[in-house]
């Protein structure tokens, strides 16, 4: 059963060129400007871009996203923020090249769970954050929440990626602890949940290809980066995503 992991990390990574997954399961529509953090990661093809994964403006230069999404040379990449519709131009958009980005040095995708699963982007343009579609609040928050974990029964959410329906999509979900993740994941081969990792559940929700990299959130406290989960994407296991608070000293690092 490790091959399914795998094969979902590399469609998320890898969905550029070919068409995706279209599941959004159990989002509702966000509306303007409720998620101005919130980004795409795209890649180029000929003359046009596509979206690839998510991404979580942190300061009006950089930008976080998970690990896995990356593999090309930073100029195949751009950002963009405060886009609530994919495929419409609402006037709110905001875009930059990458100038560089930064996996984090302990990653490894070929290891059970994929450890470390998040990375740091440095965009060429900086963000115009006095606009209601961009802003980097969230981050002034990320430190107060979820240093161990003793989290159950908060409501996480998680935002899905722009395909069909075309608006941003918006999810709630049960935050679990670690234990209670990783038994939901036993049998599994390659499932392995580990401190560096947050989770959420809820039956008939999960993300989904073309979600990773982008944010979970409590309130308005970024907790984790979309890292892997069920390939089926049938919200019969838990999603997983990279803890943010195991990585704050890091990422302020960048």
């Amino acid at each position: 059963m490790n091959a399914f992991l795998t094969t979902l990390l590399c469609t998320l990574a890898a969905t550029a060129l070919a068409e995706i997954s279209p599941n959004i399961v159990g989002g509702s529509n966000a509306a303007s400007n409720e998620f101005p953090w919130q980004g795409s990661l795209q890649v180029r093809s000929g003359s046009s871009w596509f979206h690839i994964c998510g991404c979580v403006l942190y300061t009006t230069t950089k930008a976080l996203t998970a690990a896995h999404c990356l593999s090309n040379s930073a100029s195949s990449y751009r950002l963009g923020f405060g886009m609530l519709r994919m495929n419409n131009v609402d006037g709110t958009e905001q875009y930059s090249s990458v100038t560089s980005y930064t996996n984090h040095p302990s990653y490894n995708g070929n290891a059970a769970g994929y450890p470390n699963d998040i990375a740091v982007l440095r965009l060429q343009t900086s963000m115009d954050t006095s606009s209601a579609a961009v802003g980097t609040s969230v981050w002034l928050l990320v430190q107060r929440l979820f240093r161990t974990n003793s989290h159950d029964q908060r409501m996480g959410k998680t935002l899905w990626r722009w395909k069909h329906p075309n608006n941003l999509q918006k999810v709630d979900m049960t935050v679990l602890t670690n234990s209670d993740c990783s038994s939901r994941w036993s049998g599994i081969s390659g499932a392995t949940v580990n401190s560096g990792h947050i989770c959420i559940f809820a039956s008939g929700k999960s993300a989904c290809s073309g979600d990773s990299g982008g944010p979970m959130v409590v309130g308005n406290t970024l907790t984790g980066i979309t890292s892997w989960g069920i390939s089926s994407c049938s919200g019969s296991y838990p999603s997983v995503y990279t803890r943010v608070s195991s990585f704050n000293s890091w990422i302020q690092g960048q």
